[in-house]
């Protein structure tokens, strides 16, 4: 890590001394919020983990970045970039971290970079998403090294019809706590990505046909888990073409397969998407075929007048998980119902990072259910079957800008700890900035947050901020 932050730095200084032919942005946040003991679910949730989850706090960030050249600028086949973005919060919990600390270099369209940046991962929208299912920005970035060709890619010999996009890569998550095994913890564990999704429709169309899959394991320590166990380099193999052994897949294995449409009307875009879960062949079966993410998104582009109320985005989103693939898993007969998605019966961690779930937080951690709720500290979540609709819109009236969202959800539990009877909650979000003069003009914000209902605690967010970005 710190000669990849000194090769980050070197690109930054390289690049203000040749900035005619480079771009070095800025950006700078200072938040300061009044809460009740947990923070509200929407004010925390898809944050990078930059804003803590217990009472008053002050949080900040500031990061710099750096782009020699835009991607795919026929002038320039190689181009490079580089980032760095720290964050800290102080209150009840206390934290200073990188998010983004990374390099990368463009050989035409394709990337190779080193370090930890902000990704999501899967068809869906960005802004206003409960959380994609398998990477969502729910946790801070962990470090990897990765090729991919991130931008959709047509392909000449089909007319420009066909593109794709995809893109592998091999993380270090740490130390990971073990349960049924020959060790309590294991010194290092790994996480493995792939993913590949296709568009049809030409780039000037007004219809595109999305579909593709993401593949992710989190795997690491065979040895030292199991007498006999997988060395890491034979592991690996088993991980990457997800391989049984000893009759079981090696590592935590989770993805999605993504379906979507887009259609482009001349100030309208109507984007929707679906994620199909998959984890040990219950999707192959159809038998959780129910359970995924379901999403529209519109898109306003009319011209902005400032004496109107303009709504320039809306979303509705329906999240099920209930399935499961049923409610028996049987080796022999081939049933691999009981999916107990997020969690893992050799990682006590789940399908999480430092603490926050990797994938949609609609699946919360039990660290922030109510006390009265079942736990068992060997997993990461007594809570996965949830019914969930996810609400929420953007806009701007006069001189603001405005977020509004909120979810009402359903909460089962899980096939083991069984939630009765379930739990209902409501969850919302509100935010108005501005930008001011100051600082040769900045943007003040104003959020409001709360959580009503069964699972967690009620509970209630004021929250100002400031923030700054701009081109050096």
């Amino acid at each position: 890590m710190r000669y990849l932050l000194i090769g980050i730095f070197g690109l930054l200084f390289y690049g203000v001394s040749n900035a005619q032919d480079s771009t070095l942005s800025y950006h700078a946040r200072i938040e300061t919020a009044l809460s009740t003991a947990q923070t509200p679910f929407w004010l925390h949730a898809n944050q990078f983990g930059t804003i803590p989850v217990q009472g008053s706090f002050v949080a900040g960030q500031v990061g710099l970045s750096k782009l020699s050249a835009r991607p795919g600028n026929k002038q320039k086949f190689f181009t490079y970039s580089a980032g760095i973005e720290l964050a800290a919060y102080a209150g009840p919990q206390s934290a200073v971290f990188l998010t983004d600390a990374y390099v990368a270099g463009w050989i035409g369209p394709v990337e190779v970079s080193a370090g930890q940046r902000k990704e999501i991962v899967g068809l869906v929208d960005t802004t206003l998403t409960s959380g994609s299912f398998a990477i969502s920005g729910n946790s801070r970035p962990y470090p990897r090294v990765q090729l991919s060709i991130p931008r959709f890619l047509s392909l000449g010999f089909t007319g420009n019809f066909v593109a794709f996009k995809g893109s592998y890569s091999d993380g270090l998550l740490g130390s990971s706590a073990v349960k049924s095994a020959n060790t309590d913890d294991v010194p290092y564990t790994f996480l493995h990505h792939k993913s590949l999704y296709v568009r049809l429709g030409k780039p000037a169309h007004n219809v595109h046909i999305y579909g593709g899959f993401n593949h992710q394991a989190m795997w690491g320590g065979d040895e030292l888990i199991y007498s006999g166990g997988l060395t890491d380099k034979m592991a690996y193999e088993y991980v990457v073409l997800g391989k049984s052994w000893a009759n079981s897949r090696v590592g935590n294995h989770f993805g999605t397969i993504d379906l979507g449409a887009e259609w482009r009307a001349r100030d309208w875009t109507f984007f929707a998407y679906r994620q199909n879960i998959y984890e040990d062949g219950s999707l192959a079966k159809l038998t959780n075929v129910t359970d995924g993410l379901n999403g529209l998104r519109i898109n306003h582009y009319a011209l902005y007048y400032p004496e109107r109320l303009q709504i320039r985005t809306f979303l509705l989103e329906f999240i099920n998980t209930k399935s499961q693939g049923g409610n028996i898993f049987d080796i022999t007969s081939k049933n691999f119902g009981r999916d107990n998605y997020y969690n893992h019966y050799v990682y006590k961690q789940g399908w999480s990072y430092r603490g926050r779930s990797l994938g949609s937080p609609a699946v919360p951690s039990q660290d922030l259910l109510r006390p009265d709720l079942p736990r068992n500290d060997s997993l990461f979540t007594t809570d996965n079957r949830i019914l969930m609709v996810n609400a929420g819109i953007t806009g701007r009236f006069q001189e603001f800008r405005f977020l509004a969202r909120a979810s009402i959800s359903r909460h089962f539990g899980t096939y083991d700890y069984i939630i009765e009877p379930p739990r209902t909650q409501f969850s919302m979000l509100m935010q108005a900035e501005k930008s001011i003069p100051f600082a040769n003009t900045s943007i003040v914000s104003l959020k409001l947050a709360t959580d009503l209902g069964g699972l967690y605690p009620n509970s209630f967010a004021l929250m100002l901020g400031w923030r700054k970005e701009g081109i050096l």
